[in-house]
């Protein structure tokens, strides 16, 4: 009777905390994650009590509010690890729990070795072609694509579809696979054209996301990397509104800091391309602001401040944006974030050529492939990295300078289309 008590008195207070986890949004979550880390530890004291799917749902929120304003914190990876301990020996269902702790080990490092430990533990431990496979895949190939393994990332997802039963992966999964397909096309630089046509038809979901918080999220990223497409395309309008339509679907989901300032980010970036600085200065503003109050510290708000280098340069302050990609270069080298430094490199390479100083040009390269070797160099095909160099400093140049071809009418000014410039 009492144990009963107690598994009833456990399951709804988690399910409170998660519905709270879900709604609370600012700084109030900073109160709610001291109670999350106390639930953590009180359920980790006494683990007959958990339901292990209901625990792995707390722990995915608990990761993704620590992700936005928390610290890391020890008590919930032994909560975590003394459940599947329990879950293990009952002979019980754990790969959600896996997947929980490889997001919970993601906050520490992308690049984390125990992530990708419990995501491989995660894909071994269910059934082929059930949901929680999927599921484990698909987790599998964000890694993949946060870690530049991008030929493996294409492959999961063609497994998934191999796998599946085919309604199962009709009716959701494969909004998942077009989306992480397309993000990998896209980073990758391999097919631009398929990137966007798998994105595309990732928004064909967007309907059934009105009641899956999964496809919601997954149609929020799409409309960003078809963003991003677009603006490589130099369509600087339906880059804004690729963008903007994703915050507005991302704001529908639990609060994900990162999420949204990469997202205010992204819509500085066209702005700038079109010299509109002052709207452009409000989302770098707001984007620094998202990552201030975060937990992110790296590769975010790095961005975020290449992102006013950007606009420096755009308003004619070359050095001063020169002298700021030094300065977060020397942080990121400081940190041993090479994709910082890679990102810096490929940012002073485009102010080289702005400048037209062609002396430095070779070494910055011969830089910019030191520091590849030992990441995108070693995962993938290096030609294609390579050939892409031209691409990416034509698109930086493109934010800094936007010109009309000659004799070209004048264009309409490009405006902000999100809710706080459009009026």
């Amino acid at each position: 009777m009492a144990a009963a008590r107690d598994r009833a008195f456990w399951s709804v207070r988690t399910r409170m905390l998660i519905r709270d986890a879900r709604e609370t949004r600012g700084q109030e979550l900073r109160t709610l994650i001291r109670e999350l880390v106390h639930w953590a530890g009180y359920s980790a004291d006494d683990p007959d009590v958990i339901d292990p799917e209901l625990f792995a749902a707390f722990v995915e929120e608990f990761s993704r509010v620590s992700g936005n304003y928390g610290t890391v914190d020890d008590s919930i990876e032994q909560a975590i690890e003394r459940v599947l301990d329990l879950q293990t020996s009952r002979g019980e269902p754990v790969t959600r729990l896996w997947i929980a702790l490889a997001r919970y080990r993601s906050m520490i490092s992308l690049e984390d070795p125990r992530r990708l430990e419990a995501l491989t533990t995660a894909v071994g431990s269910a059934p082929a072609g059930s949901e929680a496979w999927a599921e484990a895949i698909l987790a599998m190939v964000w890694y993949s694509i946060d870690v530049s393994l991008y030929p493996q990332a294409l492959r999961l997802c063609a497994e998934l579809e191999e796998r599946l039963p085919a309604d199962l992966f009709a009716a959701k999964y494969r909004c998942g696979a077009l989306t992480m397909s397309g993000i990998a096309l896209f980073t990758s630089f391999q097919d631009l054209r398929k990137a966007r046509n798998d994105l595309s038809e990732a928004l064909t979901y967007e309907a059934a996301a009105a009641g899956d918080q999964q496809i919601r999220r997954w149609v929020a990223t799409a409309y960003h990397y078809l963003g991003r497409v677009a603006e490589v395309e130099r369509d600087y309008p339906a880059a804004l509104s690729f963008y903007v339509r994703g915050q507005a679907i991302q704001e529908t989901c639990p609060e994900e800091l990162q999420a949204l300032a990469f997202l205010q980010l992204r819509i500085a970036e066209p702005l700038i391309a079109v010299k509109a600085f002052d709207q452009a200065r409000d989302h770098l503003q707001t984007t620094a602001n998202l990552f201030r109050v975060s937990v992110e510290h790296s590769s975010g708000r790095l961005q975020g401040r290449l992102g006013f280098a950007f606009l420096q340069a755009a308003q004619g302050d070359v050095d001063g944006a020169f002298a700021l990609v030094e300065e977060i270069r020397e942080e990121s080298r400081q940190m041993g974030f090479w994709r910082g430094e890679l990102l810096c490199l490929g940012f002073r390479l485009s102010l080289l050529v702005r400048r037209r100083r062609l002396a430095p040009i070779p070494g910055t390269v011969l830089e910019i492939l030191r520091t590849m070797r030992g990441g995108e160099l070693g995962r993938n095909n290096a030609l294609r990295l390579l050939t892409r160099i031209p691409l990416l400093v034509g698109v930086a140049l493109r934010r800094m300078s936007h010109r009309r071809a000659t004799g070209a009418p004048a264009p309409t000014a490009v405006r902000c289309p999100c809710p706080r410039h459009a009026t």
